[in-house]
């Protein structure tokens, strides 16, 4: 949803915080696969997210220092490019 990091950020009131982005397996499939991506593409790449635009709120937000937590039952059918911006960590059960 927009400005959901944006509200995430202003709650944490910190220069450092955790975002959890959870089961984003299934994120594109109710909200338009390219927008979406494309937005995750952004935020979760370190040489692009110190100048996020958030068109919700049309200001520039650095999200270089966020710890970004993600969160996928099925990883099969993300998008390579997005796949790559992850460290994959896969837990059993």
């Amino acid at each position: 949803m927009p400005g959901k990091i944006i509200q995430g950020l202003r709650r944490a009131k910190a220069q450092n915080p955790v975002i959890l982005l959870d089961e984003i397996d299934k994120c594109g499939h109710r909200y338009g696969q390219s927008d979406l991506t494309s937005t995750l593409l952004e935020i979760l790449d370190f040489s692009q997210n110190d100048s996020f635009m958030d068109n919700y709120v049309d200001l520039p937000i650095d999200l270089s220092k966020v710890l970004f937590i993600c969160t996928a039952n099925d990883t099969s059918q993300m998008s390579k490019p997005l796949m790559d911006r992850l460290e994959v960590i896969n837990l059993n059960g």
